[in-house]
């Protein structure tokens, strides 16, 4: 007969073992987040494979922070505004031929997209107005 060997368990999303629930080396899992832990020698609990990432949920709710890349898989980032209505912003990122890096600058402003860019370089509609001298740049996703 087979052994069937049952890790400490929750079913409850976020929960996390604390470190008097577990052994050195012991292992837990969380069915909810399909995360796995143990508690290591300096005694930490600690997630075991994955990306250690926090969840944007958990992150926006609970305000934690993550140090970990975010990963959203051909998803959009949906910005509602105020109004929850029909009309959202998204920012989403064609199919890459190779890896991309967009930086941002370090300034305040708005960002000009090419919808607000003329054939000649110059702007319509809102300008880009960082600290000190008036700035543009342009974001293009894909090519």
């Amino acid at each position: 007969m087979a052994t069937v060997l049952k890790p400490k368990r929750s079913e409850t999303s976020l929960s996390l073992p604390a470190t008097s629930d577990l052994e050195v080396g012991e292992l837990a899992m969380n069915i909810a987040d399909g995360k796995f832990y143990t508690k290591t020698s300096s005694n930490v609990v600690k997630e075991m494979g994955g990306a250690g990432s926090a969840i944007l949920n958990d992150v926006t709710a609970n305000g934690n922070i993550t140090n970990q890349d975010i990963i959203l898989n051909g998803s959009d980032l949906v910005f509602e505004g105020n109004l929850a209505n029909a009309f959202e912003t998204n920012l989403t990122a064609l199919e890459p031929t190779s890896d991309r890096v967009i930086s941002l600058p370090n300034v305040s402003g708005t960002i000009i997209t090419t919808g607000n860019l003329t054939t000649d370089g110059s702007t319509t509609g809102d300008a880009l107005v960082g600290e000190g001298d008036a700035l543009a740049y342009a974001i293009v996703f894909g090519g």
